[in-house]
């Protein structure tokens, strides 16, 4: 599925799309998330717990093989990065609450996923599929081992943690492309396949993030979050963390299962690219109204209060 070359290339983008990421942490966001612990608090549990359970619940519905079952519970275990942020910021979204539930889930994450997959994962596996977490532990320390670089820049320079912010998060998108350049012509008659690729995991990888999306907006907004901070969640909700899912498979799987596993993750990331960008569209036009609104009652406001002075 992939080459050695295209694959040793893949993880070396996540180091450093991990590195920007890093680049956009400080030590004041975690104590902003410790001041003001309800948004983060909610973006957490929309994270980590509504979207393993929609990949699982997807997986079980459809019938899944075990290897494409784990891939997309993979996919949905891990925690957001900067192409979310990339998307809020887009968005008109709280880039402050981006961060902090980027800093938050990436620190939870060698916790996390463990938990998660074990829950959530185990039930797929057999004699011929294991889940290895000492690997997938391990895998998440060399990933996570570049946040933490990155945060040492950025409290040393932060010119050049900026020029590496930007690099993470176009290489975010980057990866994107590449997949559809070199890996997508190769594999798209696998894709249109229904014997190689069931209808039903193109409907799951599609549905992952726009599941995401809904159940992150409104999660948020039945505990009492506003609409802004609600669709931050939402967006950080739906757009996992691609390339370090790519990582963990690649290096936690053995070449002969890693491609099977590798499939719904890679499916995902094509199609989140799409769907954010017609979601973004979508909230940017609809925060452009409400802001539009707003002035209109300002204005409003404003000469009633003028009117009755002259009165």
């Amino acid at each position: 599925m992939l080459t050695p070359t295209e694959t040793n290339l893949l993880i070396l983008m996540t180091f450093v799309i991990m590195f920007g990421l890093g680049c956009t942490l400080s030590i004041d966001d975690f104590k902003d998330a410790a001041r003001h612990p309800k948004p983060a608090l909610v973006g957490f549990l929309s994270q980590y717990l509504i979207m393993p359970a929609l990949a699982f619940g997807m997986a079980k519905l459809f019938n899944f093989s075990n290897p494409v079952a784990i891939g997309l519970i993979i996919v949905a275990c891990c925690p957001s990065g900067t192409t979310s942020s990339l998307f809020n910021y887009f968005a008109k979204g709280d880039l402050a609450l981006s961060i902090s539930l980027s800093t938050l889930t990436t620190t939870v994450a060698l916790v996390a996923m463990p938990i998660l997959l074990s829950i959530y994962a185990g039930p797929f596996t057999n004699d011929q599929i294991q889940i290895d977490l000492g690997k997938v532990i391990g895998s998440l320390l060399i990933c996570l081992l570049p946040v933490v670089g990155g945060m040492y820049l950025k409290s040393k320079s932060a010119r050049w943690g900026k020029n590496m912010e930007e690099t993470g998060s176009a290489l975010g998108i980057i990866v994107i492309i590449f997949l559809i350049i070199s890996w997508l012509p190769r594999n798209v008659d696998r894709m249109l396949n229904p014997n190689e690729t069931s209808p039903f995991i193109l409907v799951a990888s599609i549905f992952l993030g726009l599941g995401g999306f809904l159940f992150g907006y409104y999660f948020s907004r039945a505990l009492g979050m506003d609409k802004r901070k609600s669709r931050t969640v939402s967006l950080e909700t739906g757009i996992q963390n691609g390339p370090l899912a790519f990582a963990i498979i690649l290096l936690s799987f053995s070449s002969q299962i890693s491609g099977d596993i590798l499939w719904p993750a890679l499916l995902y990331s094509f199609f989140i690219v799409n769907t954010s960008t017609f979601v973004t569209y979508f909230i940017r036009k609809y925060t452009r109204r409400e802001w539009f609104h707003a002035e209109n009652d300002t204005v409003k406001a404003e000469l009633f209060t003028a009117s009755s002075l002259k009165l």
